[in-house]
């Protein structure tokens, strides 16, 4: 047995903070292997007017920071490997990471592309399960994805994601039931998620400069350094207390994926292979919550205008290969001319769980499904 667990019904919350920083890095460098080790900077060309992204941890240390200009990341890290940013790979490796975090616990919040909190309080009183899914999580990520996650478990938001940072890279730290304000006490006030800089200020000019100090300091003394709501709203997350719960995440009533096409002039098997590409992402939201889709909606942009179709399918469509070749089935008259398509659209509606019956009036209920080659 664990120590301080407490085994009774009131049992403390197991929440896992999951610290995917920096994400579009990490997604370039499993699409690029050998841009692992170097520094790497997200968000446009070298000589670029834009800003910083994400930075890799060895740009970080060169003092390259995300919202900085790319000509001063330049000057920084002049070794850096700069890379423009691929919103659409980020959105679909996002998209894949909160399936694994939901087959876990519906309980999922993802804050930002970099972080996501899942509750994993088991429903029976064994202390051991939480860890080991949140080790099956971290193992998913990287098998999956090729994503480095570190991972910290606490009974607090504050204690896991402090839990996280100290876990890097690629760990996973457990702070036991009872010893919370003995592992933040510790923490230095950089430890608090989103401090505004001048309350850290006040805090650090009043001798305060760690997390247990703050916790110990006197209220009204607290109150009158950084007023009466900002005091109490900063004890009470150092405390866990107050804390909402992770909210439970409800099923879609569609899902909506969509892709805008960098290169012009795609010929039709390059657009079938983007239309594959929509079609497994789709069925991947769908996946956590046991859906089928009893429509498939495409949309196909053009510069001029946008075109359209749908097809019902009865039962629905629960298998990639089934929703996939659905997809090509519906788009297929929509493709030509492939080389003014500049966008393509996947929407999958009429979402419910599958009957898994056989039905009453086959010839009726069942639209057969045409397997189609587009290529």
């Amino acid at each position: 047995m664990y120590p301080g667990v407490v085994r009774n019904e009131q049992r403390p919350r197991s929440l896992l903070h999951v610290d995917l920083d920096p994400f579009f890095v990490s997604v370039e460098r499993s699409q690029d292997p050998s841009l692992k080790g170097r520094p790497v900077i997200v968000g446009g060309g070298a000589g670029g007017g834009g800003i910083v992204a994400a930075a890799s941890t060895e740009a970080r240390s060169a003092g390259v920071r995300p919202g900085q200009s790319l000509a001063a990341a330049k000057r920084s890290c002049p070794d850096a490997v700069f890379r423009p940013g691929d919103l659409e790979a980020y959105a679909r490796v996002s998209d894949e990471v909160t399936a694994i975090l939901l087959a876990a616990s519906r309980r999922v919040e993802r804050p930002s592309t970099d972080e996501a909190y899942v509750d994993l309080t088991p429903e029976a009183p064994d202390p051991r399960s939480p860890v080991a899914a949140a080790e099956r999580i971290k193992d998913e990520i990287q098998r999956r994805l090729g994503l480095d996650a570190s991972l910290g478990l606490a009974s607090s938001r504050l204690a896991a994601r402090v839990a996280s940072r100290w876990a890097r890279p690629r760990g996973l730290l457990v702070v036991l039931p009872g010893y919370e304000s003995s592992f933040l006490a510790r923490q230095s006030l950089s430890a608090f998620p989103d401090l505004p800089p001048h309350l850290e200020d006040a805090l650090t000019r009043a001798g305060l400069t760690t997390l247990g100090q703050v916790d110990a300091a006197d209220d009204a003394a607290l109150a009158s350094l950084l007023g009466t709501v900002a005091a109490h709203r900063l004890k009470a997350t150092v405390r866990g207390a107050e804390e909402e719960p992770v909210a439970v995440i409800a099923p879609p009533a569609h899902v909506q994926v969509d892709a805008v096409l960098r290169a012009k002039g795609s010929d039709r098997a390059a657009l079938v292979g983007v239309l594959d590409g929509l079609a497994a992402r789709a069925r991947r939201r769908l996946l956590p919550f046991g859906l089928v889709a009893g429509l498939v909606i495409v949309e196909v942009r053009r510069a001029e205008a946008a075109s359209r179709r749908s097809e019902p399918f009865v039962p629905g469509l629960e298998g990639e290969d089934d929703i996939l070749q659905a997809v090509r089935h519906v788009a297929g008259p929509l493709l030509d001319p492939a080389p003014t398509v500049r966008g393509l659209v996947v929407r999958l509606g009429r979402l419910s769980r599958p009957d898994r019956q056989a039905p009453l009036f086959p010839e009726i209920a069942h639209t057969p499904l045409r397997h189609t080659s587009l290529r």
